[in-house]
């Protein structure tokens, strides 16, 4: 089957997250990264506990998550799904961020 492309938004760190992760693990590009993600969830079929709820989070909130990966990221530091669920948590209860008018409103 052919290909099509596909874009996405990410946040800057989000972004530069993939960059890095794709040169540390020896991808040829962030594109590779990308399709090895999909490739590999495809393959386990596993639930995404942790990572799922940052879906119904608000923008600031996931950017505040984003940052912080992007630190332990950039420190070659790793953490599990306790860490993701702490971080979670404290964005859930800090106080609801103001989101900037949306374009078109």
């Amino acid at each position: 089957m052919a290909s099509s492309n596909h874009s996405i938004k990410l946040s800057a760190d989000l972004a530069e997250i993939g960059k890095l992760r794709a040169q540390q693990l020896g991808y040829p590009s962030w594109g590779a990264y990308i399709k090895g993600l999909i490739r590999y969830d495809a393959m386990v079929q596993g639930e995404h506990p942790i990572t799922l709820p940052f879906a119904g989070m608000s923008t600031t909130q996931q950017d505040a998550i984003d940052a912080k990966l992007l630190q332990n990221t950039q420190r070659g530091v790793g953490e599990r799904g306790q860490f993701l669920a702490r971080l979670m948590e404290r964005q859930k209860k800090a106080p609801p961020p103001t989101e900037p008018p949306s374009e078109g409103a």
